[in-house]
């Protein structure tokens, strides 16, 4: 896995006897385990979605401004 504060090599490490495992840099030591991806991948989700609607938004205005005058 890359790594996606500095684009270095993640490997998977064990965190406890249970089984859980998180990905750690082996550049700049960044941690990541399932929580902060599900979390990260629900704020992109949201992101992508706010931008749909203002590109959306952004098109009914401007065939509403293009709308010749009587």
């Amino acid at each position: 896995m890359t790594c996606a504060r500095c684009r270095g090599l993640s490997i998977k490490e064990p965190l406890d006897q249970r089984g859980h495992w998180w990905w750690r840099c082996l550049n700049c030591g960044d941690r990541v385990d399932r929580g902060i991806l599900l979390n990260r991948a629900e704020q992109e989700a949201a992101e992508a979605d706010r931008r749909r609607a203002l590109d959306r938004d952004l098109k009914e205005w401007s065939r509403w401004f293009s709308i010749p005058a009587l």
